[in-house]
């Protein structure tokens, strides 16, 4: 089988943490490696966005990063996509056309690439997979009582109208998660059975636990408090604000603990698309006097964010909407317990009190006790449920075996 996969803003070669770069990159590599591993040939289309970056990389025998020209070969927020969805399109056609290509299924990823898979399947006559990793319902829904004077409702009902359309047009849709499954069943009115429900996965080989003082003293973070960790994007919807006020409200017997962040730009021009929001969060943490406490330590490769893990005495993930979420998984698969919002996909991979608490969005004095509560009983009472929870249902082996077995279907029943 070869796989036309399509990540049309998130290069999957880029760093996690930075901006345009979590957990949708982690998945399209990951599944991607794991289906060459059994048998499938996989290139997957993603935007040129740096005009130092190479056009073709071969990441293994029969995988291959394509970066594709639309717009300019520099950051592009994310949501000004639609308006070189048609250029993207055209040069995917054209570099399948050059190298004499074929495909037997086309892979996309979030709702632009849905919209250049439908347009592809159309011209090479291809069935098409899709995955939402984020719903524009879903997401309005959770930010709007937050930060309304923010959402484009104009952008919002165009993506809303776009990702219906998707739903009811491509062979199969792949939900990450069984409430993620109802959602897309609901709010696109397709029947059940179009939608499979295969969660995202770990590498548990890279995300294994090790020992902590080691871990902490090879990284040099403090051996002498307890340590908590955030990993993922810097921006407010990731609701570091909330984390720093649970911080602040830790009780005396924990009030030591140090928050290290792990995300936002390395570079002269990542760190710039971060800086506010850093700056922001930075005098935060001045006005609660916790900024002593607080470390940002920039965007890391994913296999060097696995020791972070190990050191921590408990990661969490504080979003105040989030569709599924990696970044509980790795901590989980390295023993690490996780505090997590009740939101999405978390309510599902984290389960309460036995591989860490979940909280309700945006509440900080809840946020705090479960740190505090993680911290006192300790990391041990929850380690190896938390990676068992990920050897029993998150692993990359099973998930790409479910993925080939589900194309393979979608392949042979569909009529285009």
């Amino acid at each position: 089988m070869r796989v036309l996969m399509i990540a049309d803003h998130s290069d999957p070669l880029a760093k996690i943490g930075t901006k345009e770069s979590g957990g949708q990159n982690v998945y399209v590599l990951n599944l991607a490696k794991f289906l060459v591993k059994l048998g499938a040939e996989v290139d997957i289309y993603t935007r040129w966005d740096k005009i130092t970056k190479t056009h073709v990389v071969t990441v293994a025998k029969g995988l291959r990063v394509i970066r594709v020209k639309a717009g300019p070969k520099h950051y592009m927020p994310r949501d000004n996509f639609l308006y070189v969805v048609e250029e993207f399109t055209a040069n995917v056609r054209k570099f399948i056309s050059e190298e004499h290509l074929h495909y037997d299924i086309i892979h996309s990823n979030y709702w632009f690439s849905g919209i250049i898979g439908m347009k592809l399947a159309r011209q090479l006559k291809l069935p098409q997979v899709h995955v939402y990793h984020s719903i524009g319902q879903i997401r309005f829904n959770a930010l709007k009582e937050y930060i309304a004077q923010q959402e484009d409702y104009v952008f919002f009902q165009t993506r809303a109208s776009w990702e219906r359309k998707i739903a009811q047009t491509v062979n199969g849709v792949v939900a990450t998660s069984p409430i993620e499954q109802e959602e897309i069943h609901q709010f696109f009115d397709v029947p059940v059975s179009k939608i499979t429900c295969i969660p995202i996965g770990v590498d548990t080989r890279l995300f294994q636990p090790g020992d902590q003082q080691r871990a902490r003293s090879r990284l040099h973070l403090a051996t002498d408090r307890p340590i908590l960790l955030y990993v993922g994007r810097i921006e407010w919807r990731k609701g570091l604000e909330v984390l720093l006020h649970a911080l602040a409200q830790l009780p005396p017997a924990v009030a030591t603990a140090k928050l290290y962040i792990v995300g936002g730009g390395q570079n002269s021009e990542k760190k710039g698309l971060d800086k506010g929001e850093i700056d922001r969060l930075t005098t935060i943490a001045k006005e609660l006097g916790i900024h002593r406490r607080v470390r940002f330590l920039g965007a890391k490769k994913q296999e060097e964010i696995a020791p972070y893990y190990v050191a921590a005495d408990a990661c969490v993930v504080p979003s105040l909407y989030e569709p599924f979420g990696i970044v509980p998984l790795e901590a989980m698969a390295c023993g690490t317990p996780v505090i997590a919002s009740r939101t999405g996909g978390l309510q599902y991979t984290v389960i309460d009190s036995k591989t860490g608490y979940l909280v309700s969005p945006g509440d900080a004095s809840g946020m705090a006790d479960r740190i505090a509560t993680v911290l006192q009983k300790g990391k041990a009472a929850y380690s190896d449920a938390a990676r068992q929870r990920v050897i029993d249902n998150f692993v990359w082996p099973k998930i790409a075996e479910a993925t080939l077995h589900y194309m393979t279907s979608i392949i042979n029943g569909a009529s285009v």
